[in-house]
Formats: structure tokens, sequence, C-alpha cells
């Protein structure tokens, strides 16, 4: 069936929509975009493996320092204890030793006072008596000068103190004459060597 436009105007045709088209440009944004997101993401897989093995680094050198503080520790409680037994060993030693000087005092002062009369001429000794530190000789000289040289050699050694003359005597006799003498000193006690600080 023909129809006619008595009006005249034509109808305007219906046209079809078009599908939107993709500007060329458009994918290479979305690919750039995809491909900067899967750099980022690999970037941050690999930092987080590099921070995991530093941390089982930093784990592992934890571990070996706490073993050497554990040892080191041990280490000081053993040079503690050696110090103590060496203070201790030290303080005995020094005991032994104040003993031993103690049993050769006679010895000494027996040796000192022998040698003073060997060196002093026209003297010879009578008698001895100890009193505990204090000590009495009894002699004869013939002169007041040998009983003086005598006291001297006391006096200067180190094994009489507080050396002094107690009385002495003239004896005249037919030949010659004679002096009897009496002396008294003290026994010079040996100063014990110095304990190590800290020691029992």
């Amino acid at each position: 069936m023909i129809r006619v436009n008595l009006l005249g105007v034509a109808k305007a045709k219906k046209r079809r929509a078009r599908a939107p088209m993709i500007e060329p440009g458009g994918g290479l944004m979305v690919g750039l975009l995809i491909g900067v997101i899967v750099v980022v993401a690999a970037v941050q897989w690999w930092r987080y493996g590099q921070l995991q093995r530093e941390a089982q680094q930093l784990d592992a050198d934890v571990q070996r320092l706490t073993a050497e503080k554990a040892e080191l520790a041990q280490i000081q409680a053993q040079y503690e204890t050696f110090s103590q037994r060496k203070e201790l060993l030290q303080a005995r030693i020094n005991i032994i030793e104040q003993l031993k000087a103690q049993q050769s005092g006679p010895v000494i002062m027996l040796n000192t006072l022998a040698a003073s009369v060997s060196a002093t001429e026209s003297l010879w000794l009578t008698g001895f008596e100890k009193t505990g530190t204090n000590i009495s000789v009894t002699g004869m000289a013939l002169s007041m000068r040998a009983v003086a040289d005598f006291m001297t050699r006391l006096i200067s050694s180190t094994s009489f103190t507080n050396v002094r003359l107690r009385e002495t005597v003239q004896e005249s006799g037919r030949e010659s004459q004679n002096f009897t003498f009496t002396v008294e000193a003290q026994i010079a006690v040996p100063t014990p060597p110095p304990a190590p600080a800290g020691a029992a």
C-alpha cells in the first residue's frame, strides 16, 4: 500500500544508535595503568621478602648475642670465684709467712746478739734471760767503752728496741779492772705483711 504525504513534509527517518567507539589512546592508558600496578606489586612483594629475611637474620643475631651474654656471665662468675679464692689463699700465705717470721725471730735475735758480742773487744756475756719480749743480758767487760760499743751495736740492729743500761759495777782486781753490767732491751716484733683488701 502506498502512502502519500499530502502535507508535503517529509518524515524524518529514525537513525540507529551507533556503539561508542574507543579512542586509540584510551586502551594504551589502561594498559600502562595495569603495568604500573603489576610493577608496584612485584616491588612490594620483593621488599616484603627482603624484610622477612632481615627479620630472620635479626632473630638469629639476637639468639647468638643472648648465648654470648650467658657465656660471658658464666665467665665473669668464674672470675669472681677465682678472685675470692686468690684473696683467701693470699691471706693464708700472709699468715704462714708471719708464723715463719715469728719462729725465726729467736734465731735472728741470738745471731744478732752473738754478732754484737763478737764485734766488741774485751767483752763477754755471763747470763741471758728472756721474759716475753723483754731480755736481760749480763756480762763483763774490761772497759766502759766496750759496754758502750756493745749497746750501740744492739741499738743499730733491727732485732732489738729500747736498749738501756740497767746497771754497771766496777770491780778492781790485782791485775786489771773489770766492769760487770746488765743491759735490758725488747725484742723487735716483725711487722706482718699487709693483707689484701677484702680478704676474710
